[in-house]
């Protein structure tokens, strides 16, 4: 099997100091990892990765390099130490501050610092640098997101040998918004050194190939879906990320005690969202739509509950922080407005959830509302459909999210529009029992035809058919002859 390297920010497994001073692993809940661990395992290849854990380098050798998983390896993990302050310019400067609002159409003004950029190609350069040596001059480096938009040129300009792919995971925008990004050439520049650039739709990839078309001299192929340059041809795929089949959904019965734990009784609807903390979600937007649900449906009074994990995250950036308390202020007004004594209409929960938390809320779960402003794809709500074993359960989805292009038998909505929404969530309290669980099966079914390990398996595959088939400008000499 070919030599596998993945380059990601997220390292699968951090060693932190706890509050006596021992050293203990957390694993994040991480999609990612679920996707691309399997593959390492099975490969003994190498994740590249931030260390970012308090005990990181005191458990890693002189170069970074630590075996994993602890206590029964079975491939490497090479952390890499970025200074703090230039970690802070490169991640929740550019990546976060610069890019990421660049690719989410959510109303939030992206900020362009030359010193953000500077430490951007700094740390894109060390990360490259270092997919090379562990990629040992060839084999496949699998280079994931937009925090290393940089490295796939760098790479192919100092190893070509090696085949490279870039998954974007965050919506690709309109060529429109591209050209506010100063950068943008260097941007798409370097992306074009992959061989492979994936996407979650086919949508992110029409707009990739119309940004590149605006500002490259190339050859644009859109039914074979490739970008060709003077010196490379770059094949761009879509490739939608699913979850773990078969799940490994938690039995309703830690639902039921789940639900006892939070104060919820009997005969309560309980709608659940699972969101990180982000403007992007469409947080504000969802308490909005509770409000008007409970205004022209005041019969629900005590029989809905909307249980809602906000999970903290980037509080550094003042959006984010500003976001946390406006979503507080929110939730309190409506429970204010609604709730008594005995009962909230809305249980806030802002805390990091394990994914064996996730599973027994998605247990206790009559309904899921999904409902994010703009999302690359949203696992939450695959994993919600996976979990739902029994048929039980109804999805409301956002238009706007990746996930809603197949799992297209959820209620969707527009989560702008809180009428509708509402409306959508009433829809499901009195859905009949045949029309869920024959919308959920349809949902699920679609899941298991297309998998986490077939995502990464299909960009693999791509991979390996490059390196195998002949290039295309020796075709043309070929056919010249």
């Amino acid at each position: 099997m070919s030599r596998i390297v993945v380059i990601a920010n997220r390292e699968p497994y951090a060693h932190e100091r706890d509050k006596n001073g021992g050293i203990v692993v957390r694993r994040p809940a991480s999609g990612l990892v679920t996707g691309i661990e399997p593959m390492l395992r099975r490969a003994r290849g190498t994740w590249i990765a931030y260390g970012g854990g308090s005990a990181d380098r005191e458990t890693a050798d002189r170069s970074g390099r630590v075996a994993v998983p602890p206590g029964a390896p079975e491939y490497t993990l090479r952390r890499m130490f970025v200074d703090e302050h230039e970690y802070a310019r490169y991640y929740a400067g550019f990546a976060n501050e610069a890019l990421w609002p660049l690719c989410h159409i959510a109303h939030t003004r992206p900020h362009f610092r030359r010193d953000d950029w500077m430490a951007y190609e700094r740390v894109n350069a060390a990360f490259a640098r270092a997919g090379v040596e562990e990629s040992a001059g060839d084999g496949l480096l699998l280079i994931q997101d937009y925090h290393f938009a940089l490295v796939p040129r760098l790479v192919r300009r100092e190893a070509p040998d090696i085949v490279t792919s870039l998954f974007w995971h965050i919506p690709w925008p309109s060529a429109e918004l591209v050209e506010i990004c100063p950068w943008k050439d260097a941007i798409v520049g370097g992306m074009l050194g992959a061989d492979v650039v994936g996407f979650h739709t086919r949508q992110y990839c029409m707009n990739f190939l119309e940004t590149v078309s605006r500002g490259v001299d190339c050859d644009i192929d859109e039914h074979e879906m490739s970008i060709t340059t003077d010196d490379h041809r770059t094949l761009v795929r879509e490739y939608p990320i699913s979850v773990q089949w078969p799940y490994p959904a938690a039995p309703r019965s830690a639902g039921r005690s789940l639900r006892q734990s939070l104060g919820i009784g009997d005969g309560v609807h309980v709608a659940l969202g699972i969101d990180r903390a982000d403007y992007t979600k469409g947080l504000l937007e969802k308490v909005g739509a509770i409000e008007a649900l409970l205004e022209r449906n005041p019969d629900l009074a005590g029989r809905f509950v909307l249980v809602q994990i906000a999970s903290p995250t980037r509080s550094v950036i003042r959006e984010y922080a500003r976001l946390a308390s406006e979503l507080r202020d929110a939730v309190a007004r409506v429970n204010d407005r609604f709730g008594n004594d005995a009962w909230r209409p809305i249980l806030l929960l802002t805390k990091t959830v394990s994914p064996a938390e996730v599973r027994e809320f998605y247990a206790m779960a009559d309904s899921a509302i999904v409902t994010p402003l703009h999302d690359g794809m949203n696992l939450v709500a695959k994993e919600y459909a996976a979990s739902c074993n029994d048929g039980e359960g109804v999805l409301v989805l956002s238009r706007f999210a990746g996930a809603a292009k197949e799992l297209d038998t959820a209620l969707i909505v527009n989560p702008y529009d809180v009428e509708q929404v509402a409306r959508a969530i009433v829809r499901a309290m009195r859905m009949p029992a045949a029309e869920r669980h024959a919308r959920m099966q349809t949902m699920r079914a679609r899941i298991a035809a297309h998998t986490i390990d077939d995502w990464s398996q299909s960009i693999v595959s791509d991979m390996i058919d490059l390196r195998s088939a002949p290039q295309p400008e020796l075709l043309g000499e070929a056919a010249a002859g």
